[in-house]
């Protein structure tokens, strides 16, 4: 446990909080900028294989990422696309087989992606867990300062400070308990998606052609 002998080591742990919290907020706005360029990518994308269906032109991978300014290995990357493309390929020669393998990668595609937003959910409530700890952790340094001066039993008469700082720390419990509670409940809903993705792609290998693990399975191995 940590003690604070003065007012001078208080106000150190306070400016070194404060600095944390810029520095964190400081990389969630350019991960906000990251996501709404990444967005923007994909719209464009999106737009040129809504060209490609309306003119009736079938169009390489190549062609719709010179076409929608991105990349060109912008669809390697992003299998959900490259799915989407080739869906409306398919539809376009008006091949059965082709259109049938299509939907099916698209499907294992749009598992490959669900997978991802819920590693990402479960990394930002983890972030929070640790946010709100940090505060607690800050609070409860507080009250001990104010324990350490004596002031402790006089505050409650005359500095309704004190009744705010309980309120606080007792709002970061709450905040810890729910991120906690909201981590269970996502690794239960991680478990099932690897249980279905499993089974889906056991039938695939059961096809002729077989099947290879998903990416998202590999991600989530990895990450468990």
């Amino acid at each position: 446990m940590t003690t604070v002998n003065s007012p001078r080591e208080l106000s150190g742990v306070f400016a070194g909080t404060a600095r944390t919290s810029a520095l964190e907020a400081g990389r969630e706005a350019a991960v906000a900028r990251r996501r709404a360029d990444s967005e923007k990518c994909r719209r464009r994308v999106l737009d040129v294989i809504a060209g490609m269906r309306k003119t009736r032109a079938p169009l390489s991978d190549a062609e719709i990422t010179r076409r929608a300014g991105v990349n060109p290995q912008y669809l390697q990357r992003h299998r959900d696309l490259k799915a989407e493309a080739e869906v409306a390929r398919a539809h376009l020669a008006d091949s059965r087989p082709r259109a049938a393998a299509a939907q099916a990668a698209r499907k294992e595609a749009a598992l490959q992606v669900e997978n991802r937003m819920l590693l990402e959910q479960n990394q930002a409530l983890r972030k929070d867990l640790e946010t709100a700890r940090s505060e607690l952790r800050s609070l409860r340094t507080r009250d001990l300062m104010g324990a350490a001066r004596g002031d402790l039993a006089a505050l409650p008469h005359r500095d309704p400070a004190l009744k705010e700082l309980r309120r606080e720390r007792d709002e970061a419990v709450a905040v810890g308990r729910c991120a906690e509670a909201d981590l269970v409940t996502l690794r239960r809903v991680v478990q099932r998606l690897m249980a279905e993705n499993t089974r889906l792609l056991g039938g695939q290998a059961d096809a002729p052609g077989g099947g290879s693990p998903s990416v998202g399975q590999e991600a989530l191995g990895s990450g468990a």
